[in-house]
């Protein structure tokens, strides 16, 4: 019997399809980006969006997008679920968003290229296929104990998601920027606080 895994490694095409999924997340869905709101996407700026954080140009029209920006309210609603530390409830959507998505390994194989593994049909089409490698990449994290990798920037006014590949495993926010807003918001406060 293989080794339990140690929480600490995700296979290297899960890991891909996770920071895809995280893509996807940020440029589709939430409020708010490193401060700033962000605005509403549609049409043509919505198609652009979808199709950059999937590396998927001239295949995603505006249906495809819309059907793409719903894929990453799911995945956003288990990675809300999991910053809130109910494993439960994440666990359900992805059972949920598994079913849906139809996902089954199969073989595969393009050409003269090695055979390899895929999770939907050969005859799905392009949401599908994204829909049902990204939830089986989700719920892989999650099934080998590291979903505290993927989280919700700490930031105020930032709701991008973020996947922790660091040794420590201690990150809160999504980049830099946000880290230095809140380290200068911080020192600002001090200062305040110390003025007489």
């Amino acid at each position: 019997m293989p080794d339990e895994p140690d929480g600490t490694e995700l296979d290297g095409h899960h890991a891909m399809r996770l920071e895809t999924g995280v893509a996807l997340i940020n440029a589709l869905t939430g409020e708010y980006a490193h401060g700033r709101a962000k605005s509403p996407l549609g049409g043509h700026e919505l198609v652009r969006a979808a199709a950059d954080a999937i590396e998927g140009d001239g295949q995603v029209d505006l249906l495809a997008a819309e059907r793409l920006r719903d894929l990453a309210s799911r995945l956003r609603e288990v990675i809300e679920a999991l910053s809130r530390n109910e494993d439960d409830q994440a666990a359900g959507l992805l059972n949920r968003m598994l079913a849906d998505s139809r996902a089954r390994p199969v073989l595969h194989r393009h050409d003269e290229r090695p055979w390899h593994l895929h999770f939907h049909s050969p005859e799905a089409d392009l949401v599908q296929q994204w829909a049902a490698g990204l939830v089986v990449s989700v719920a892989a994290a999650f099934g080998a104990h590291i979903p505290h990798r993927v989280g919700l920037c700490a930031a105020p006014r930032c709701d991008q998601v973020y996947v922790d590949a660091s040794q420590a495993q201690i990150k809160r926010y999504c980049g830099l920027a946000c880290q230095n807003r809140v380290k200068a918001a911080a020192y600002r406060a001090r200062v305040r606080r110390s003025d007489p």
